[in-house]
């Protein structure tokens, strides 16, 4: 009922010409936003796993996908993506760790967050990495300006940004839209109430313009509580309430995935 709702007044607001057109030559697919709590991290997480990707997490905050997918970097000596990133373009890409039923994942590292990684060297390595792994890379980023988040935003052939549709993430989305204006991008309407108001809708086509919207995710605020590691998407017998978040995820995936007629 809620998909039924969303998919009527989305279609209703949001003009046919936002619909996005993909290029199979795709390959690094950032997922960006210049606040928390936008539900950026999941997005990514669902993305990479629906696409058949890599996820590299450059994030060093907690409630990164890294930790969302079991990995304690704390465990571990050295930070494989700070020594591939320091090595460089021309090194070997760093070591992805795969489980059944969750993205495969290159894992962040607290130390992210103090290195002094020049966004251009962030840059050539995703893209030198996106052709050794030959799938595509999704990146997480850490919410606002950093050279990390800079890199991943200029290597990426699309930059996909979660939009929660109120009052002051519609400003913010109004400041967005003006700063990356260079990048390609795909707004994704995330965490939408069963009867999102018509006016944050309205304002969100407003202020798309021409900007891609994808179909919404809803509010699944089950998500926020749930702490099995699969991804909804690739989880096996799911639930109904897993099931229905899942198809809205492949979604936004197929969005990015499918080619243009």
């Amino acid at each position: 009922m809620h998909a039924t709702m969303h998919a009527w007044l989305f279609a209703s607001v949001i003009a046919p010409e936002h619909a996005f057109e993909y290029d199979q030559s795709m390959s690094v697919i950032a997922v960006a936003a210049t606040k928390g709590g936008v539900g950026k991290t999941t997005l990514a997480y669902e993305l990479a796993a629906a696409l058949g990707g890599v996820l590299v997490d450059l994030e060093w905050d907690g409630g990164s996908a890294s930790a969302m997918w079991g990995h304690d970097a704390g465990a571990f000596r050295r930070s494989p993506i700070l020594d591939a990133l320091e090595a460089g373009p021309g090194g070997a890409p760093p070591r992805v760790r795969r489980k059944p039923h969750q993205p495969a994942l290159v894992p962040g590292h607290p130390d992210l967050g103090a290195s002094n990684i020049p966004d251009d060297l962030v840059s050539d390595c995703l893209a030198a990495w996106a052709k050794e792994w030959a799938v595509p890379v999704v990146v997480d980023t850490h919410p606002g300006a950093n050279p990390l988040t800079d890199g991943a935003m200029a290597a990426a052939d699309l930059v996909v940004v979660p939009v929660v549709l109120a009052a002051r993430e519609m400003d913010g989305l109004e400041r967005l839209l003006n700063d990356w204006v260079a990048y390609r991008l795909l707004l994704v309407p995330n965490k939408v109430p069963p009867s999102p108001p018509r006016r944050w809708v309205e304002a969100l086509a407003h202020l798309a313009g021409s900007t891609p919207v994808a179909t919404p995710i809803s509010e699944h605020r089950w998500l926020t509580r749930r702490v099995r590691r699969a991804a909804v998407t690739l989880q096996p017998h799911p639930g109904q309430a897993v099931a229905r978040a899942a198809d809205e995820f492949r979604a936004v995936a197929a969005t990015v995935e499918q080619a243009s007629a």
